[in-house]
C-alpha cells in the first residue's frame, strides 16, 4: 500500500494471479483511508502485467461493495479468497464463407491477454473449414499481425481466401484496316480542319490491289474460375468466326487472317469480310449525264440533281449535294454536303429519297426519305424528313456535342440520339424505336392463344376419360380409351413445349425493350412524341439532357449522364 498527497490507494501488491493465470484477482483488506471507484480498479489493471486481460464488471463491482464497506466497518467479516476483476482470454478465430462463396473471412477476436493468433493456427482453422481454394499467403500474414497489434477483444473482419470468376473467351474480332467514305470525307468536315479535295475523290477513296484491307483476331479461350470451396465455374470459350473473302479480296499467303484486294475498287464490309466493289466515277448525276445503274460502287464528285435515279450493288458516295430524286444502293450511302429535298405539292409525297440496305451518312438532310437497313448518321441537323433505320439513328457530332433533330418521322429498332430534340417552337417531331416489338408481340399472342387451346382440349378429354373410367369395365370400348390417352399425352407433351416457347417468347421482348433507348443529350422540346414499343409519351415541358427507356414495362425518363 502505497500513500498519494496522504490518501492511502490501491496498489499493485493487492492485485493477485490465480493458479492457473486465468484471473487477475484483488485482495479485500483493510487499509484504504478513502472510497474506491472502478476508475480506481481500471488504473491498478493498466498499470500492472495484466492490462490486457478482460475485466470482469460484476467482479470490479463485488471487490469495490467489500472493501468500501470495510472503510466503513473495518470489523466487517473478510472474504475467504480475492475477488477475480480480469480474466485472461487467447485469441479465437470463425471462419465465414459469403454466399456466393467467392471469398472468405476471418472473424477473429484479438487476444485479452492471452495468446496471440498465429499463422498456423489460422492455417489449421481454414484446414478444418469447407474452404479449399483461393486462400493466400499475403492475406493470412496480414490477419495475424493486425490481430496482434488490434485492441484486446476487437472483433476484426478479414479476408483469407479469394475465388477467381471465370472468365469468357471473347468471339472472332474483325477488324478493319481501311476506312470507311463516310470517315473519309466527314471526319475532316466534323473536325473542321483537313480538306478533302472532291476533284479527285475517286482516289482518295478506293484502294489499289494488294492493299490490306481486315484483320481476323481469333476467339480466344475461356479461363475457368473457382470458389473458395473448390467448385470449378465454367467458362464460355468465344465464338470462333472464319473470314470471308469476298469478291475482289484474298486471303494473304502469308498471313491467313489478313484479307487483301485483289483488285482497285471502292472497299465495302460485309459479315465477316470485306469486298471490293468495281468503281465508277462521274463528275455529277444530272439531265446531261443521265440515271445511273451500275453493278458496283459509285462514286460522284458533285452533285445530284432533282428527279434523277441511282441503282447501284455497291456503296455510292456522293461528294457534293443530293438536290432530289432517287439513290438506292445494296451497300451504304454517304453524302459530304447536304440532302435537300421537298415535298410534291400534290400528294405530299418527298421528293428526295434515299434507301440502302447498308448505312445512310450526310453532313445534314432536311424534307427528304431516308431508309436503311443499317445505320443512319446525320452530322449536324436531320430536320422535317421521314427517317427509317434498322439499327440506330444519330443526329450529331461524334461527342454528341453539337446536332439537331427535329419534325419529322423518326424510325430506329434500338436507338434515336440526338444533343437536341425538338425545337422551341413546338414543331411535332415524333420519334418510335420499334425494335421488331409489335412482331414478336403477336408471336408471343398466337403461342398464348395456341396455349389456351391445348388447355380446353385437355380438360374436354379429361372429362370425357372420366366419363369412360365411370362405366362399367364390360361397357368401355378399349380402343377408344386407348386413343383418348395417346391424344391426352400428346396434348399435354403440346402444352409444355408450348410453356418454353411462350417462356422465351416473353424474354425475348422483355430483352428487345430493355435495348430501347431515346437519348437528347443536351435539350427536348415540348412537341416531341415518343413511341417506344406499346408505350407512348408526349413532352410538354423542356427537359435538359434526358433519356427515354423502358424499365419494369414502364416507359421512364431519368437524366441522361453519358458514360465516362
Amino acid at each position: 500500500m502505497r500513500t498519494k498527497e496522504g490518501i492511502r490507494v490501491l496498489s499493485k501488491e493487492w492485485l493477485l494471479l490465480s493458479a492457473d493465470m486465468e484471473y487477475a484477482c484483488l485482495r479485500i483488506v483493510p487499509g484504504l483511508t478513502n472510497p474506491i471507484s472502478e476508475s480506481d480498479i481500471q488504473t491498478l489493471l493498466l498499470a500492472s502485467n495484466c492490462r490486457r486481460y478482460q475485466p470482469l464488471t460484476e467482479g470490479i463491482k463485488q471487490a469495490i461493495s467489500l472493501l468500501n464497506t470495510l472503510l466503513s466497518n473495518p470489523t466487517a467479516p473478510l472474504p475467504g479468497n480475492p475477488v477475480p476483476i480480469a480474466q485472461r482470454h487467447d485469441a479465437s478465430v470463425l471462419l465465414v464463407v459469403e454466399k456466393d462463396r467467392m471469398s472468405a473471412t476471418a472473424q477473429i477476436t484479438a487476444d485479452w491477454g492471452g495468446k496471440y493468433l498465429t499463422s498456423e493456427q489460422l492455417e489449421q482453422a481454414i484446414q478444418s473449414s469447407e474452404i479449399s481454394q483461393g486462400v493466400q499467403a499475403p492475406l493470412i500474414a496480414a490477419a495475424v499481425l493486425a490481430a496482434k497489434e488490434a485492441t484486446p477483444g476487437t472483433l476484426l473482419r478479414l479476408p483469407v481466401a479469394q475465388g477467381k470468376a471465370a472468365v469468357n473467351g471473347q468471339d472472332t474480332r474483325f477488324e478493319r484496316l481501311v476506312e470507311t467514305p463516310a470517315e473519309r470525307i466527314l471526319k475532316p468536315q466534323e473536325l473542321d480542319h483537313g480538306r478533302v479535295d472532291m476533284r479527285d475523290l475517286g482516289t482518295i477513296l478506293t484502294v489499289k490491289a494488294g492493299a490490306q484491307l481486315m484483320r481476323r483476331h481469333p476467339a480466344t479461350q475461356g479461363v475457368p474460375g473457382f470458389t473458395v470451396t473448390g467448385q470449378e465455374l465454367p467458362a464460355k470459350h468465344g465464338k470462333d468466326s472464319p473470314m470471308v473473302a469476298g469478291e475482289g479480296t484474298f486471303l494473304s499467303p502469308d498471313d491467313p487472317d489478313l484479307l487483301l484486294a485483289s483488285r482497285p475498287g471502292l472497299p465495302r464490309q460485309e459479315k465477316n469480310g470485306m469486298k471490293v466493289d468495281d468503281v465508277l466515277s462521274v463528275k455529277q448525276v444530272d439531265i446531261r449525264h443521265g440515271h445511273v445503274i451500275f453493278e458496283g460502287a459509285l462514286i460522284v464528285a458533285g452533285d445530284v440533281t432533282p428527279g434523277m435515279k441511282i441503282k447501284t450493288s455497291g456503296d455510292v458516295v456522293i461528294g457534293g449535294f443530293v438536290e432530289g430524286g432517287y439513290i438506292e444502293s445494296s451497300g451504304t450511302i454517304t453524302v459530304r454536303n447536304g440532302i435537300i429535298g421537298r415535298k410534291s405539292e400534290q400528294s405530299d409525297e418527298f421528293l428526295c429519297h434515299l434507301n440502302a440496305q447498308g448505312e445512310i451518312h450526310a453532313s445534314y438532310a432536311q424534307y427528304a426519305k431516308l431508309e436503311a437497313g443499317g445505320d443512319i448518321h446525320i452530322l449536324t441537323q436531320l430536320s422535317h424528313c421521314y427517317s427509317r433505320s434498322g439499327q440506330d439513328l444519330k443526329v450529331g457530332d461524334s461527342g454528341m456535342r453539337k446536332g439537331h433533330l427535329l419534325g419529322g418521322i423518326s424510325i430506329a429498332n434500338r436507338l434515336i440520339m440526338a444533343p437536341i430534340l425538338g425545337a422551341s417552337a413546338h414543331n411535332q417531331t415524333r420519334l418510335q424505336i420499334l425494335g421488331g416489338y409489335f412482331t414478336h408481340k403477336e408471336q408471343e399472342q398466337a403461342l398464348r392463344q395456341r396455349k389456351q387451346e391445348c388447355r380446353e382440349q385437355l380438360d374436354k378429354l379429361q372429362d370425357l376419360l372420366l366419363k369412360l373410367l365411370q362405366l362399367p369395365s364390360d361397357k368401355r370400348n378399349p380402343q377408344t380409351l386407348q386413343k383418348i390417352k395417346l391424344i391426352r399425352t400428346q396434348r399435354l407433351e403440346e402444352s409444355k413445349l408450348l410453356d418454353e416457347q411462350l417462356e422465351a417468347a416473353q424474354e425475348e421482348l422483355q430483352k428487345l425493350m430493355a435495348e430501347m433507348d431515346i437519348i437528347a443529350t443536351q435539350h427536348a422540346f415540348p412537341g416531341v412524341e415518343v413511341e417506344m414499343a406499346h408505350h407512348h409519351y408526349r413532352v410538354d415541358i423542356e427537359h435538359g439532357p434526358i433519356h427515354f427507356a423502358i424499365r419494369e414495362d414502364q416507359l421512364q425518363l431519368t437524366p441522361y449522364e453519358p458514360h465516362k
